[in-house]
């Protein structure tokens, strides 16, 4: 049953198993690469390419990457650039073009203890650790913060999370906030919830 489109990824209100989460990861890679050819970081070419075979990379038996970080390896070679060179230059063109739903986390470490929203919720600590979103809740239950480097995915995270909260809590509806890092705090924080 589809709740609500997030992105315009249509997404169930329950949190899915593992099992569930491969399709979901490529709809939102192809958002990302959709919005990345629109604000004119790839072209129709790669774009087409970079969704084929970022499609088949999430097939495989090892846990699949996120979406811009595939991307990211790839075009980096390509510009001569960083990876997190070219995964700056691709959150500012899905900020911009998801408007003001996600905001750059740039004051040191989020609030709150690693595993305080797992012990909470279990069902989505595997779910945020696909996702690449690593979720702390500051306080008791009525604020969480998503980090991501991929915008697309914190969106789709933050919205699971607030109704998993909400099934599972009696009360008001939680705040959930969706941030982006840079790779560096990024990696720290999947590495501090998920390793």
């Amino acid at each position: 049953m589809v709740a609500e489109a997030v992105n315009g990824i249509p997404l169930s209100a329950t949190v899915p198993g593992l099992s569930d989460i491969r399709p979901v990861l490529e709809r939102i890679a192809v958002t990302c690469v959709k919005h990345l050819r629109l604000g004119g970081y790839l072209s129709e070419a790669e774009a087409a390419l970079l969704t084929s075979s970022y499609r088949e990379s999430i097939c495989r038996p090892s846990p699949p990457q996120d979406a811009l970080i595939f991307i990211a390896e790839t075009q980096a070679e390509k510009h001569s650039l960083t990876v997190e060179g070219e995964v700056l230059r691709m959150q500012k063109i899905l900020r911009a073009s998801l408007s003001d739903r996600v905001h750059y986390w740039s004051f040191g470490p989020l609030p709150g203890r690693a595993d305080a929203l797992y012990e909470h919720c279990p069902a989505l600590r595997p779910i945020c650790g696909a996702l690449g979103c690593p979720a702390i809740m500051a306080g008791e239950t009525s604020i969480v913060h998503v980090a991501s480097i991929n915008p697309v995915a914190a969106t789709v995270a933050s919205f699971w999370i607030g109704h998993e909260l909400n099934r599972v809590t009696a009360g008001d509806s939680p705040f959930v906030f969706s941030f982006l890092t840079d790779l560096a705090s990024w990696s720290q924080l999947m590495q501090r919830h998920f390793a």
